[in-house]
C-alpha cells in the first residue's frame, strides 16, 4: 500500500513537472515572438526602452503590427492591457495609451507616457499564482487519468483554524 502511494506520487510529480515545462516553453515562444518585432524594427526597441526600460521584455506578452500605413504596433502587456505605437517616419513615433496620444520626442510627454504605461501595468495585475498547482477541489475528469489516481490517494490537507481579528484600538 505504501509503495503504491509512493509510485502514484512519483507519477504525479512527473506529470506536474512535464506540464510546468510545457508552460515555460510556451511562454518562451511568446517572448521570442514579441522580441522578433522589436529586433525587426530597430527604432521600436529604442522607443520601448525610452518608454519602459531596457528590461521592457519582462512586461510584454506580444507586439503585433495592426496597420501597414502608418505602421502601427499593438503592444500587449502581461496583465492583458494594451497600448499602440505608430511609426511616423524618420525615427519618429507616436504613442496612444488609454485613449490619450503622446509624442515621445518631447521629454515631458515621454515622461507622461511612461507614467501611463506604469499605471496600465498596475491595473488588474495579479501574477499567475499556483499555475502549476492542482486545486484540492479539482474533479478526476479535469485531472486526466494519470493525475486522478494520484489525487484520489492523497489525504485532504488540514486547514489551520481561522484567526480572530481584533478591532484596531481607537486613540
Amino acid at each position: 500500500m505504501i509503495m503504491n502511494k509512493q509510485l502514484l506520487l512519483e507519477k504525479y510529480i512527473k506529470v506536474a513537472v512535464k506540464k510546468a515545462l510545457r508552460e515555460q516553453e510556451e511562454q518562451q515562444r511568446k517572448a521570442e515572438k514579441a522580441m522578433y518585432m522589436v529586433y525587426r524594427f530597430p527604432g521600436l526597441k529604442k522607443i520601448m526602452e525610452d518608454l519602459m526600460s531596457p528590461a521592457f521584455g519582462r512586461y510584454i506578452n506580444s507586439i503585433n503590427i495592426t496597420a501597414p500605413k502608418p505602421t502601427t504596433f499593438k503592444v500587449s502587456l502581461i496583465n492583458s492591457q494594451e497600448f499602440t505605437i505608430k511609426y511616423l517616419g524618420k525615427s519618429m513615433f507616436s504613442v496612444k495609451i488609454a485613449g490619450k496620444q503622446y509624442n515621445p520626442i518631447n521629454l515631458g510627454e515621454l515622461e507622461r507616457a511612461s507614467q501611463s504605461i506604469a499605471d496600465l501595468l498596475e491595473l488588474n495585475y495579479a501574477p499567475a499564482e499556483g499555475k502549476g498547482e492542482v486545486p484540492a477541489n479539482t474533479s478526476a475528469a479535469e485531472l486526466g487519468p494519470d493525475l486522478a489516481a494520484a489525487n484520489s490517494e492523497t489525504p485532504p490537507a488540514e486547514t489551520p483554524p481561522a484567526e480572530e481579528e481584533t478591532p484596531p484600538s481607537e486613540a
